[in-house]
């Protein structure tokens, strides 16, 4: 008979590549570590691992072997759950991974919204760079990813939940463009304060700006919507925003937004992900919900997860 603690010596073996390490991390001797292995091999039929010095790696079928076994430990972790739930329907944790300017300026009237209506659950928040929350999607280290411009790949769900209006800003006091409103041709050279270009926003921006046959001026280029604003506000550059991450500084008077026609049918797309083979529960449903149910008229390329 196979007990769910082999399956788990044996992903953590594979996660950490040593059969001592293992040990010491489940609090078992390391003989038994080894006796779970040896089980699971002669039950499977093929060998799991090979050595290398002190060090231990999947073999081919270990491989194929591993996302099978991550999936049972899942499953047995979401049944616990679905079980807790028969009692109380919404009571836990919920994981979110988000970028910045999603998390400040999007997520947190959502997160108030289901809060308010589930005060029950408790929301964990992670600001991470967009690369990083695929991962976390991807490992399960979260329930969901809120990322600008979503993208379905292999073992993730996306769908998009939000278009931003764009807007271009610069300092009320030290104004780069002295006219408003302005074709977009007229911001060739200009003087432009940008994100860094391996974010899908500014990709995205970058992309829009070269089908207009419009180059700009880069002065410097930032990690994070916040220091971008900084530097406008010090009359650096202008920039291209997602219009709701200035709309405080637009009130306050601070930044100003110079109007440009074609800059009207540029959206920024926001979107929620999670692993496919996640299986949610109640409260995770209700939440996936709570974001999404303002894009009904949006199209979506995936599967509904309920």
């Amino acid at each position: 008979m196979i007990h769910l603690s082999f399956i788990r010596s044996f992903v953590t073996v594979a996660q950490i590549g040593s059969f001592k390490a293992t040990a010491d991390k489940l609090f078992i001797t390391q003989p038994a570590v080894s006796q779970h292995i040896q089980a699971l091999e002669k039950n499977v039929g093929a060998k799991l691992f090979e050595r290398q010095g002190k060090k231990v790696f999947l073999t081919d079928s270990g491989k194929i072997f591993l996302s099978y076994a991550e999936n049972i430990l899942n499953q047995y972790q979401e049944a616990k759950i679905q079980a807790k739930e028969a009692i109380n329907q919404f009571n836990g944790t919920i994981r979110i991974a988000t970028t910045y300017s999603i998390g400040l300026y999007k997520l947190q009237p959502i997160v108030r919204k289901f809060l308010k209506k589930y005060p029950q659950m408790d929301i964990h928040l992670e600001y991470h760079p967009n690369s990083l929350i695929y991962e976390m999607v991807l490992n399960h280290s979260v329930d969901f990813g809120l990322v600008a411009y979503p993208q379905k790949r292999k073992d993730i769900r996306a769908e998009i939940f939000a278009r931003e209006d764009m807007a271009l800003i610069q300092s009320s006091q030290r104004p780069i463009i002295k006219e408003s409103p302005i074709p977009l041709s007229s911001l060739n050279q200009t003087k432009f304060i940008t994100l860094n270009s391996n974010t899908p926003t500014q990709e995205a921006i970058d992309h829009f700006l070269k089908l207009n046959e419009v180059t700009i001026q880069i002065v410097h280029a930032y990690d994070n919507i916040e220091t971008l604003k900084s530097a406008v506000l010090l009359g650096m550059g202008c920039a291209i925003v997602p219009k709701n991450t200035v709309t405080r500084e637009l009130k306050e008077g601070a930044l100003e937004c110079v109007q440009v026609d074609q800059l009207k049918s540029f959206k920024r797309d926001l979107g929620i992900i999670s692993p496919t083979r996640k299986i949610f529960t109640k409260a995770t449903k209700m939440f996936y919900k709570t974001i999404t149910e303002s894009q009904s008229s949006l199209p979506s390329d995936t599967a509904d997860i309920y």
